[in-house]
């Protein structure tokens, strides 16, 4: 029986291979049920040209609801959209929630002023500020491919496994055996077996 929830956010031109590893990683080997949502609740294209129902709007989310939110990449960042999840995303962070973002998704985080509390990465510092005039928390900024700090977890855009990975490690869905198998099998590109 599934006990703890992963809400993912869908919108017009999602990046869809960046949230997979986590949610099919999820899914199959810990107790997390995965939940998908839209602003409107309609059909929405990912970037991948992928047409997705989400099963809620962003009225029906509701904080105490989920674990973990996952913001995937995607243009609509980089072009101002996607405020209207802003206070979800600011309460979910204050209420404790872990808030995961990967790709364009991180100048979001950085947009609500999130990273003045946690240290983070992005797709480049200078890519940041380019994205985010008003950033200035370079002291929190650390050039990894994936970063966890509090209930914060960020990502640059080639860091699909390693974002998976440390989402899998801050809420202990494996053993740490099974951890470095998974690990070992996406980054070796092959079966370790």
């Amino acid at each position: 029986m599934k006990k703890r929830s992963c809400y993912l956010f869908l919108f017009e031109g999602f990046a869809d291979w960046e949230p997979s590893l986590v949610t099919a990683g999820l899914n199959s080997y810990s107790d997390f049920e995965i939940k998908t949502f839209s602003i409107d609740g309609k059909p929405v294209r990912s970037m991948g040209n992928l047409t997705v129902m989400p099963e809620l709007n962003l009225d029906a989310v509701k904080i105490s609801d989920f674990d973990l939110i996952l913001l995937p990449g995607g243009n609509k960042w980089e072009e101002g959209g996607n405020m209207e999840i802003s206070e979800l995303i600011k309460e979910s962070f204050l209420h404790g929630k872990t808030v995961a973002a990967i790709c364009a998704a991180t100048t979001f985080l950085a947009k609500l002023g999130l990273f003045s509390f946690a240290c983070h990465t992005s797709n480049g510092l200078e890519y940041l500020k380019k994205q985010v005039p008003g950033y200035a928390d370079d002291k929190m900024y650390i050039n990894e491919p994936c970063v966890s700090d509090k209930n914060i977890i960020t990502a640059n855009g080639a860091a699909m496994i390693e974002f998976a990975y440390e989402i899998f490690v801050h809420f202990e869905v494996m053993k740490k055996e099974e951890l470095a198998w998974w690990l070992n099998l996406y980054k070796s590109r092959g079966m370790a077996y």
